[in-house]
């Protein structure tokens, strides 16, 4: 062997060995942060996980090995972080379910097929033929948890227009009816008119969370008109409150846990890319070193 190739050899030998060092120089800082990264994972904190891998990216740049690994576990750390998500959302909607099973032993359900595309669940003391000759509000719950609160008033016709409702001091008060209707039924004259929770101006909240005597005021037309109502109502009225409360979280839950799979399931798919990607990048580095 020639005294040059001897030193071609020894250079390039010195050469390796420099960029070994510097690489690790570059790499091995990043290295124990991804270290933190992979207890924080075993640990289940994922969101501290995530931040030290940002940091990685912020700190080391050029550790390009490191990076890499690093978003490998970013995709690792997100994939957990849904299946935790789903398993928390499926128990949730498990005990909401049976919560909303045990409370409709409580209630009515009905549904015209020909008119309404959903049942709708009411308390049986608020049936219209027990209340056929009385002023009172009934309350009623979609089964996708939309409520509606309908005052009903029968006597000489005022045509009112707004609904107060009264506990000591306090009121609220509504007048965005969403639907309203006068006529006679069973001879007596009859004004209706519904008003969708949220829309209500608070009543069926406020009834519901009511500590006394509960005056109903109707007013806005040729005169106004009050009565006092009835505890079974005030009962009616919080039990179907309280079914749209939960109607409502089952609703949310089923959005919730719907978002957390289509995440997961995109993630999942990334992932299988991220790693095909991978093992090619790999095989062209032994090829090309072969």
């Amino acid at each position: 062997m020639t005294m040059k190739k001897i030193l071609s050899i020894i250079l390039s030998t010195l050469s390796a060995v420099m960029m070994l060092s510097c690489e690790g120089k570059i790499e091995q800082p990043a290295r124990d942060i991804l270290s933190e990264v992979r207890n924080e994972f075993k640990a289940g904190n994922y969101n501290r996980a995530k931040m030290l891998i940002d940091s990685v990216k912020l700190a080391h740049p050029k550790a390009y090995k490191t990076l890499r690994e690093a978003e490998a576990l970013r995709h690792e750390v997100l994939i957990r972080e849904k299946e935790r998500d789903i398993a928390y959302f499926n128990s949730e909607m498990q005990r909401l379910v049976e919560l909303r099973d045990t409370m409709l032993k409580e209630f009515d359900y009905s549904m015209n097929a020909k008119y309404q595309d959903m049942g709708v669940y009411s308390v049986p003391s608020q049936a219209i033929s027990k209340n056929a000759f009385n002023n009172f509000l009934r309350a009623t719950v979609k089964e996708n948890g939309e409520a509606v609160l309908t005052s009903y008033y029968r006597g000489a016709r005022i045509g009112y227009k707004a609904v107060k409702v009264k506990c000591g001091e306090l009121y609220v008060s509504a007048d965005n009816s969403i639907y309203s209707w006068s006529g006679k039924e069973h001879g007596v004259y009859i004004e209706r008119r519904d008003y969708r929770r949220g829309d209500d101006g608070g009543i069926m909240d406020f009834v519901a969370s009511s500590s006394g005597k509960v005056v109903v005021e109707l007013s806005g037309g040729s005169r106004d008109f009050g009565y006092e109502l009835r505890q079974e109502d005030v009962k009616a009225i919080t039990m179907v409150k309280e079914l749209s409360d939960v109607l409502l979280s089952i609703a949310e839950c089923r959005e919730m846990l719907d978002a957390a799979q289509y995440s997961l399931d995109f993630l999942m798919k990334g992932n299988d890319r991220f790693k095909k990607d991978t093992l090619q990048t790999e095989n062209g580095k032994v090829e090309s070193e072969n």
